[in-house]
């Protein structure tokens, strides 16, 4: 509707800019919720459409705070005014914001008009949070040196917050542990690490041992952290007490010897003392073994090794040593059958080592009944008692335990060779200790079949085995002693043509023989014509079994079993 004045012949139109349609603007979203972490990036722009019932309007932007919120100062609008309709980016700074809930109303006001326009309205809720806490490490890099033995170290966790739980795990590295292994670390109530490590867990070394302890964190801001600990073990003097082997021949090949002590390391060198001194080539085994490689060289002269070992600085030379000789020992004290370590009164043993006889071998002489008790100038004592000497060579010899030795553990054996250094060595001694002869030491036995139909005789072998119901002979020492012994006894001869009933009887019972599993009927177990006491033969029926051509045979004596793997071959 429009108004006409006329003043002075004019006529005046008034008011067409503040009369007419009513404007209404509205937007998009009406409520906009804002979830915001302290110390966060600032919250994304959000976007709100502002729209107008009518062209050609325009707007103005309000921003106010509504409920308890103080003030929307936190909160903007680009661009504040235009037309419509726009889009008006809403900005938010949370910056300086204390945790709570802030709310501000958005207020899109068109111009001036009549009737008047209502205003669009946009709700802007913002939520601000706290961070989770962070759990300090104090400190976080440990450092340990040895020797002494260090002192445990601690570890003290806080938490800038809340409550944050934790478990600690030190890698499965055996030198390093650490308790509790797993708490709460609470807001005035900080948890203390205890961690320790064991130099004796690791061996001396140039550079350090590393480990990390690995904190996994529930609550906090990071999930996971770590703490570093080393372990620098350093070189202690080392101590040389042992050497195996203690003796070497003279110009034998590179030898290599075993040294024992303490204190070694992977950059311990053993060396001979000179002068001049000669470096070793050396393997660190353990803590307490070094192997170490005497050259050829140093094995022709056949003069007295002594041998030290040398650790890096701070460890320096050893102060003790050892020597490595050139003196013939018994390394090995076996029995001749079964090449088990032992013997029994009267058993025929083999003693191993260097030179310990002639470099010219030689066999069992015998004056009248009686093996000698000196063999190409070498002679055996064992137990303190002189033995019937059975063969002989530089680095073999086989003797007779005197019957008159006594039982147990440890008896000295004494080897005499001419003008050369005595050799020395140990044997246990028990009452029987069997073993049968065989081709090898096992495998095929050393026996004489005789049938049960025409009495012929025959070697056992897988080409003529022992029949069901044929007599099967073995031979074994290690039978123990005997009673109605002749005197002297060691080294005695049994004389042809003697009769069993008049031969020397064994003590020892019972003699039992089984054959592939089966028990055997034993028709004898004594000397035989022309043979040494000493060395027994068993003369058994063989049972009915399963035959074969290796079929396993097992002889006992006072309870006592002959070493296994010992076959005979037999047939139906």
């Amino acid at each position: 509707m429009r108004s006409f004045f006329r003043l002075s012949g004019l006529v005046l139109l008034a008011g067409s800019a503040a009369f007419g349609q009513s404007v209404t603007v509205t937007t998009a979203p009406g409520n906009i919720n804002i979830n915001y972490l302290q110390g966060a990036a600032l919250p994304a722009v959000q976007t709100v459409t502002v729209s107008a019932n009518a062209a050609g309007a325009t707007y103005t932007t309000t921003i106010t705070p509504t409920g308890s919120t103080p003030t929307a100062l936190w909160l903007t609008a680009s661009p504040d005014s235009g037309s419509l309709p726009a889009k008006v980016a809403l900005h938010l700074n949370p910056t300086g914001l204390d945790v709570g809930k802030y709310t501000a109303q958005v207020a899109f006001t068109p111009a001036p008009a009549v009737p008047p326009g209502t205003a669009g309205l946009t709700n802007v809720t913002l939520v601000v949070t706290a961070p989770p806490p962070s759990l300090t490490i104090t400190p976080a890099l440990l450092t340990f040196t040895a020797p002494p033995n260090p002192a445990p170290q601690t570890v003290k966790l806080a938490t800038t917050g809340g409550p944050i739980t934790f478990s600690a795990d030190n890698g499965k590295v055996n030198w390093l542990t650490v308790t509790p292994s797993s708490s709460v670390v609470l807001p005035g109530g900080p948890v203390t690490l205890t961690v320790t490590a064991n130099p004796a867990a690791v061996s001396p070394s140039l550079t350090a041992n590393n480990a990390k302890i690995t904190l996994t964190e529930v609550g906090s801001a990071s999930k996971t952290q770590t703490i570093a600990v080393t372990l620098t073990d350093n070189y202690q003097q080392p101590t040389v007490t042992g050497i195996w082997p203690p003796t070497g021949k003279v110009n034998a090949p590179a030898t290599t010897v075993t040294l024992r002590g303490t204190n070694f390391g992977a950059g311990s060198v053993a060396k001979i003392q000179g002068p001049p001194v000669v470096a070793l080539s050396t393997a660190y085994i353990s803590p307490t073994v070094l192997n170490a490689v005497i050259p050829a060289a140093q094995m022709t002269a056949g003069t007295t090794l002594t041998i030290m070992v040398s650790n890096p600085a701070p460890g320096g030379d050893s102060v003790t040593t050892v020597n490595f000789v050139f003196t013939p020992t018994v390394d090995w004290a076996v029995n001749s059958a079964s090449y088990a370590s032992g013997g029994a009164p009267g058993t025929l043993i083999m003693l191993f080592g260097d030179n310990i006889g002639p470099t010219t071998p030689a066999s069992l002489t015998s004056t009248g009944n009686y093996v000698d008790m000196t063999l190409s100038g070498v002679s055996v004592t064992i137990d303190g008692q002189p033995a019937a000497m059975v063969y002989v060579s530089q680095h073999q010899i086989s003797a007779q335990i005197p019957y008159e030795a006594t039982l147990g553990t440890g008896k000295a054996i004494v080897v005499t060779n001419g003008a050369n250094p005595a050799a020395n060595g140990t044997i246990d001694i028990a009452a029987t200790s069997p073993g049968i002869f065989t081709v090898t030491g096992s495998g095929q036995a050393a026996a004489i079949n005789t049938s049960a139909s025409s009495g012929a005789t025959s070697v056992n072998s897988a080409t003529t085995p022992a029949h069901i119901g044929d007599a099967i002979s073995l031979y074994l020492t290690g039978e123990g002693t005997y009673s109605s012994i002749p005197t002297p006894v060691d080294g005695y001869i049994i004389p042809s043509g003697t009769l069993r009933p008049a031969m020397p009887q064994l003590v020892a019972a019972p003699v039992t023989v089984t054959i592939g599993g089966v028990p055997a009927t034993v028709t004898y177990a004594g000397p035989f014509d022309d043979g040494m006491l000493g060395v027994l033969e068993v003369d058994a029926t063989v049972p009915t079994h399963t035959t074969g051509k290796a079929v396993p045979v097992v002889v006992s004596i006072g309870g006592n079993s002959a070493q296994a793997g010992v076959t005979i071959a037999t047939a139906p």
